[in-house]
């Protein structure tokens, strides 16, 4: 990234309005044509307009950049919830984001610190060897022997985050699937708010790291130092992100062995600590040869109510039991069922909840759930139960601290799937 993050509301409203116009520009030539193909041909022509409009999206999230190329890439994660078509397109965020130059870098480093990089560190790389949407990482030192990571935020992030979802729900409003893509980012909106604080991420590292006590699960320490609201500096942990851990084809035992300490991080966190590492983008960990599991970027994190916890495994017990009635009261008491009759409730509870919870407890009833042998992706086999849920009116609004649990929960099954593990799903909060 060469220039800052656009940050005048002419500009962004600019590049907004045209992706709206295109996009509308799109709907209006395929509703033209609707009544005069066959249903094969307004199938095909669907399909073409949700790829046209995807990467009308995505062009703009691209120039908008910033928070909006985050929330990009957070729908991205959502592939059980998001049209294969959003996913596949907002994916590319993860790859096409181009690095801060130089001059940026050093203009930075001296704002927060008032000296030159040369300065601070004793070596400071100035080539990147991670970048997202939000910033990008260095690799530095201050004394011989030590190797820190230096995260950077990207110059007007921070100034853009109410009107960046503003512009959002505008763009994301035109999609097919508006209501699924909308359900989520006033809680998101409140997230960001938090993560571009890195003050705030180094305070998230440090709980972690001293609540979170678990073998083989290594968290970085945090420079105070070194650190502000918009740089972070913590110790440099080793080990392959998972793509490149994936290159070196390890034996289905480290599959197995990293995919159960991702899972118990996450039983622990959420359970034990009553808070989660939120967001589970495979570049936040870290899979060493000493089967050491390393967590980093701690910015997006959730700390849960002690009723939302207790909750949650009283739903998947009634899902497993497959009792209506308890099912239908956990969502009550989490403010989510509409005011229906018993029968109504009773009748989508058939329809649309049991397929869903059948699905999604499938991993708990066996002692070894293997997410890599299987003839369809898990993920994939829990499609139709989400698109029926989608459909049906029956739920008033998605419960805020839902959203990165499921978040959390179904982007590690993805890890799971990409990674052929086999992993032990029961626990004792489940009994």
């Amino acid at each position: 990234m060469t220039k800052s993050v656009p940050t005048g509301k002419l500009v962004r409203t600019g590049i907004a309005g045209t992706a709206l116009l295109k996009a509308g520009g799109k709907h209006l030539t395929h509703a033209a044509k609707r009544p005069f193909l066959n249903e094969s041909a307004q199938r095909d022509q669907r399909e073409r307009l949700d790829d046209d409009t995807a990467r009308i999206l995505f062009k703009a999230f691209s120039q908008l950049r910033g928070t909006a190329l985050k929330v990009a890439q957070m729908l991205s994660m959502e592939s059980n919830l998001m049209p294969e078509w959003f996913r596949k397109e907002m994916m590319k965020s993860y790859h096409q984001v181009p690095p801060l130059g130089r001059p940026l870098i050093r203009k930075l480093i001296q704002q927060e610190f008032g000296a030159a990089p040369e300065d601070v560190f004793s070596h400071f790389d100035a080539n990147a060897f991670a970048a997202a949407s939000l910033g990008q990482v260095h690799s530095a030192s201050v004394k011989p022997g030590e190797t820190l990571a230096v995260k950077l935020q990207y110059p007007g992030i921070d100034v853009t985050i109410d009107s960046d979802l503003q512009l959002l729900r505008s763009l994301i409003g035109r999609t097919r699937h508006a209501k699924l893509l909308l359900s989520s980012l006033d809680e998101i909106e409140q997230r960001l708010h938090e993560e571009v604080d890195y003050q705030h991420e180094a305070d998230n590292t440090e709980w972690f790291k001293t609540h979170l006590q678990l073998s083989n699960v290594s968290i970085p320490d945090v420079h105070r130092t070194l650190s502000s609201k918009r740089i972070l500096t913590t110790t440099r942990l080793h080990g392959l992100h998972l793509e490149d851990w994936l290159r070196q084809k390890p034996s289905q035992i480290s599959r197995d062995h990293f995919g159960q300490l991702l899972y118990d991080v996450f039983v622990n966190s959420f359970y034990g600590l009553h808070a989660l590492h939120a967001d589970p983008n495979p570049g936040n960990y870290l899979f060493s040869e000493d089967g050491v599991l390393g967590l980093v970027d701690f910015g997006c994190v959730r700390y849960y109510t002690a009723e939302f916890v207790t909750l949650m495994p009283v739903l998947l017990r009634a899902y497993m039991d497959r009792d209506a009635q308890a099912v239908i009261s956990a969502y009550r008491r989490l403010g989510m069922v509409a005011d229906l009759s018993e029968s109504e409730l009773l009748q989508f509870y058939e329809k649309a909840l049991q397929p869903f919870g059948d699905w999604l407890t499938k991993p708990f009833k066996a002692r070894t759930f293997d997410f890599g042998c299987r003839r369809s992706p898990y993920s994939e086999e829990g499609w139709a139960s989400f698109k029926q849920l989608a459909n049906v009116n029956k739920i008033n609004d998605l419960a805020n601290e839902f959203i990165y649990f499921d978040r959390t929960f179904f982007g590690l099954y993805q890890i799971f799937e990409h990674m052929g593990a086999r992993v032990k799903m029961e626990h004792p909060w489940m009994l």
